[in-house]
């Protein structure tokens, strides 16, 4: 006999209950001793809700107990190498939340700690092949858990997959199709040391090459491969009128594509399809041609930079340095500009156009992690498994960054 619906929510309530009685903690931030780590710790400290039981991680001992003074919290000690520290951790927690990276050195065991105990997990990471790795190695594993497991909840990205989202289901809530979707991003904001470590260790493990596959991060890639509809194939630089200015390559593209093309995936999977033609793209956006071409010759260059171990070099020499990142000026006067348009670049049938306070590799990253933790510690997401923002949190996630100003509806 089937159970009625009010007794398998008691159920979930009671196995909820159980579980919180069975951990110390609600959530636990890794990394918490890093630069962006401790702009994390300080936003949960400012944004938690009442009767949250949080804690912060790390290496350095010495470290965690002055953090844990300043902010009033308890800490824990463990190194995100060390399989046995990460599962013990991760046992006195129903969230983790990790600004430990390069997540290629540092995340495999903490991410497969959770996939195993049924801990929900969130992080920072870009690092598109270690996701990928992850997925195979983990996504079965945390299905059968019900661990919620969700990379590239910072401003990689969680901006483009949740605007795609939004759009996607406003259209069909108004019974229009839904086919090609093209973002375009202006961006202002300084690097932090951690991403440039994170952007280094992806180019020592892998090639542009190795990476390349548009659905790398879907449930299957041939399928999709052969079955979705490929984004179209532009020019580096093209005028795009509806937004008075000029497209050219973004440095996050490799990223956000393949984590809203694995939104679409999932979603398609679980019934609630974005539609047959589906596709999607996206672009940074300048307002000369000019402008436009010297962005795409300056990734070019530093492409090609990364593939040789002298361009890593000198990244490292001359670039932040780990546990550094931009003044509190610099990340105040920030900002993060995105329009979304469906259909035709020229002639779009609809638009979103969102804008993010703050720069976006430091402020809007922590932002979006923090509620992405915040809303998986009260038990808001869908399915299990490795999945995305999107698909596992969708509006919710949407409302949580408005509420807190984190997402502005126009620029």
């Amino acid at each position: 006999m089937l159970m009625s619906t009010a007794y398998q929510s008691t159920l979930r309530g009671y196995a909820a209950l159980v579980w919180r009685k069975m951990n110390s903690y609600d959530l636990v931030l890794q990394g918490a001793t890093g630069f962006t780590g401790g702009l994390a710790a300080r936003e949960i400290a400012r944004t938690a809700p009442p009767g949250l039981t949080w804690a912060i991680c790390g290496r350095s001992p010495e470290k965690l107990a002055a953090l844990s003074e300043k902010l009033q919290v308890p800490f824990l000690v463990a190194d995100g190498r060390d399989p046995e520290a990460c599962q013990t951790m991760v046992e006195q927690t129903r969230v983790v939340l990790s600004c430990a990276g390069p997540f290629q050195t540092w995340g495999g065991p903490l991410l497969a700690a959770c996939a195993a105990s049924g801990t929900h997990y969130a992080d920072l990471s870009g690092e598109i092949g270690w996701i990928w790795e992850m997925i195979q190695s983990h996504d079965p594993i945390a299905r059968r858990s019900g661990a919620v497991i969700l990379p590239a909840s910072g401003f990689d990205s969680v901006p483009s997959d949740l605007a795609v989202h939004t759009l996607v289901r406003d259209l069909q809530k108004k019974e229009l199709g839904v086919g090609s979707f093209t973002g375009f991003f202006r961006v202002k904001g300084g690097l932090n040391g951690g991403t440039l470590a994170s952007g280094l260790a992806q180019s020592e493990h892998y090639t542009p090459e190795d990476l390349a596959h548009p659905f790398l991060l879907d449930p299957d890639p041939q399928a999709s491969w052969e079955n979705r509809v490929h984004a179209p194939q532009r020019e580096s630089v093209f005028e795009v009128p509806p937004i008075s200015g000029f497209a050219a390559p973004f440095v996050m593209a490799p990223v956000n594509e393949r984590v809203v093309r694995r939104s679409a995936a999932l979603a398609d999977s679980s019934g609630n399809s974005y539609g047959e033609r589906f596709c999607y793209s996206e672009h940074y956006r300048a307002s000369t041609r000019k402008a436009a071409k010297q962005i795409a010759g300056g990734l070019k260059l530093a492409e090609w930079a990364l593939k040789k171990p002298l361009g890593r070099k000198l990244a490292k020499r001359f670039g932040p340095a780990p546990g550094t990142g931009p003044s509190e000026r610099e990340r105040t006067e920030g900002f993060v500009e995105l329009t979304m348009l469906a259909g035709d670049v020229e002639n779009p049938s609809a638009r979103l156009d969102w804008f993010f306070p703050g720069d976006p590799g430091n402020t809007v990253t922590v932002r979006c992690l923090v509620q992405v933790g915040l809303a998986l510690a009260a038990g808001e997401a869908r399915d299990a498994g490795i999945l995305t923002p999107a698909y596992a949190l969708g509006s919710r996630l949407v409302e949580r960054l408005r509420a807190r100003d984190a997402l502005l509806d126009t620029f």
